[in-house]
């Protein structure tokens, strides 16, 4: 039995209203997973509002072993109590193993054994009376003056230790720590000193297993004496432990697993946000993962079922395509990057790129050509929306106000980031009180937990649901040069591609300038982003102005600046979904906290 990951969806939508009237219209109520979602109101038009998204923490996140534990084998209604908890609280890097039998030179159980790739190994002993401590004895709460027959600490930090010499023993794991811990389901406070040798982390009351993610996070971080677990160590403890439970921890399943899980949080907040397009000027906000062009997906196929002429539009080509793949082809669907769609707009007069086409030539060559010759285009549309509105000028955005249809809805619907804002072309989110709908996208639910952290807690990214999956992390690997960010790439490719049979296409390798790019590609056999939408089986290779709207699985980012912007970090780092590896110097490892 392979563990699987397993998530529900909970979520609560939260309209704030900024002093406006109720208005008749209203989404449909959504009813997903522990929590009903509350009634989303008044989307009218000329009124400025955000929709809030909160997405609530999901059951089942911990993983069991084995997968279908029975239960009704606990004979103590403590041990089911804490390891549903565990279960329901702890995210799928964990694995829990519950009462695990011991054979040594006495028969003993051990109530819980928790297992993390990261983390390492914690033993946790339940006791379900309530608990007092009288001059370092652990007593009875019923009977304080009556000592315990098995002190609690004492017992799991010998069940540790036999725990460690067996597994040093069967796994070939001579360094291996077991971490240990108590946990009191029943016990709301302690009353009494500890003893000196316990630490308050090692001891889990009912208040701490209402987060029992931060509680064991405490627990195994109060020494620093855990080590990381390799694959094949995971597998064997398991087999030590669980010998009936077929067991194969599968770090691409993982990804494939996160990427899953993350897409159903996206949709779901999507959903709440998919009916703004009844109004006629639309204007959202989000950070970095929040699901823009998704959205903005969402949008385009709405009006395309409406029967609705519609353009989608956005800067730069890779997103372009990726907003194609998301979409129907049709004539009625218009869909590319502004500045090659507007070229081709019928009534425009004709202009062919050169070979060799730069910034500086679609910058001022073309733009000049599209101001010069936009009255002639005949086209007209009923909707279009503008992706990464943050990267247009707002001379561009009038422009293409002017082809809609006066006969039609006029719909326009803009998405933008202003912290992504790489071009500075005068963009500014449009105002309510020029009659246009304001909403947020406030949860990120593109990055797995680590790296949605690093980019919250570092780089003002926007907050993720507590649900969101481990997956494989992040990775520092030190580069003070191109010559050597150059081999540590190559290095890292052939672990992934060649190794680990990694598909290309989920691998991203980014950079924050055009040197870089070049000396990787030159030296790595990596592509442009052209090449490899044309030619599949190759590692893509483009700077972070090239990548911004785009998401892969796994992304080498490649800095030998210590002193980059923070705006190209968070746009480049916020690409990676389940894995991303930081190549550069030590002073950019410190400023991210790596």
């Amino acid at each position: 039995m392979t563990a699987s990951w397993r998530v529900e969806i909970a979520k609560q939508f939260v309209c704030a209203i900024n002093k406006v009237d109720l208005h008749a219209r209203t989404l449909p109520q959504q009813a997903i997973g522990l929590r009903r979602a509350e009634q989303v109101t008044n989307l009218w038009d000329k009124k400025s509002h955000s929709v809030l998204v909160n997405l609530g923490q999901a059951v089942y996140m911990g993983v069991l072993i084995p997968e279908d534990f029975p239960f009704e084998s606990l004979k103590d209604d403590a041990e089911r109590q804490v390891v549903r908890v565990l279960r329901d609280g702890l995210r799928d890097g964990w694995f829990i193993i519950p009462n695990v039998g011991m054979s040594t030179h006495r028969d003993f159980q051990i109530d819980i054994v928790l297992l993390h790739r990261e983390h390492g190994v914690l033993n946790l002993e339940v006791k379900g009376h309530r608990i007092v401590v009288r001059d370092g004895i652990w007593c009875s709460g019923r009977h304080p003056g009556k000592p315990l027959k098995k002190q609690p600490y004492q017992q799991a930090q010998s069940n540790a230790f036999e725990l460690r010499k067996l597994l040093r023993s069967e796994c070939d794991l001579p360094n291996l720590h077991v971490e240990y811990g108590v946990a009191f389901p029943n016990t709301t406070s302690f009353d009494g000193r500890l003893p000196p040798e316990v630490n308050r982390a090692q001891l889990l009351i009912a208040s701490d297993l209402d987060d029992p993610q931060h509680a064991v996070d405490l627990l195994m971080t109060h020494r620093w004496g855990n080590q990381p677990l390799s694959q094949d160590a995971l597998e064997s403890i398991v087999d030590v432990l669980s010998p009936n439970a077929t067991f194969s921890w599968d770090p691409l399943a993982q990804a494939s697993s996160a990427r899953s899980r993350l897409d159903d949080i996206c949709q779901e907040q999507i959903k709440a946000m998919a009916g703004l397009d009844v109004n006629t000027r639309v204007a959202v906000t989000g950070a970095a993962g929040t699901g823009k062009s998704r959205l903005a997906a969402n949008w385009a196929l709405r009006a395309f079922h409406r029967e609705e002429r519609t353009l989608v539009t956005c800067y730069n080509e890779p997103l372009a395509a990726q907003l194609r793949r998301r979409l129907p082809e049709d004539d009625s669907l218009r869909i590319g990057a502004f500045l090659t769609l507007a070229l081709s707009l019928e009534g425009m007069e004709p202009l062919v790129p050169p070979a060799d086409a730069g910034d500086e030539w679609w910058n001022v060559h073309a733009v000049g050509h599209l101001l010069r010759y936009w009255h002639q285009v005949t086209e007209q549309f009923d909707t279009i929306i503008i992706d990464e509105a943050q990267d247009f000028s707002p001379a561009w955005i009038a422009a293409l106000e002017m082809l809609l249809d006066p006969e039609g809805p006029r719909r326009v619907l803009l998405l933008a980031d202003e912290h992504q804002m790489l071009y500075q072309r005068g963009f500014t989110t449009p105002l309510a009180a020029d009659g246009w709908t304001r909403c947020e996208l406030v949860v990120n639910c593109r990055n797995s937990f680590s790296i949605g952290n690093l980019i919250r807690r570092r780089l003002n990214g926007a907050p993720a649901p507590l649900n969101r999956p481990e997956a494989a992390g992040i990775r520092w690997i030190e580069a003070d040069d191109l010559e050597s960010a150059v081999a540590a790439v190559q290095e890292q490719l052939h672990q992934l591609v060649t190794v680990e049979a990694r598909d290309p296409s989920t691998i991203l390798v980014e950079t924050t300038d055009s040197t870089t790019r070049h000396a990787l590609r030159a030296h790595s056999n990596l592509v442009p982003w052209e090449q490899a939408a044309s030619t599949p089986g190759q590692v893509v290779c483009e700077n972070v102005h090239r990548a911004k709207g785009l998401e892969v699985d796994t992304v080498l980012f490649v800095c030998t600046d210590s002193q980059v912007e923070d705006t190209l970090l968070y746009i480049g780092l916020s690409r990676a979904v389940v894995e991303l590896t930081v190549i550069g110097p030590k002073a950019l490892a410190d400023r991210l906290g790596l």
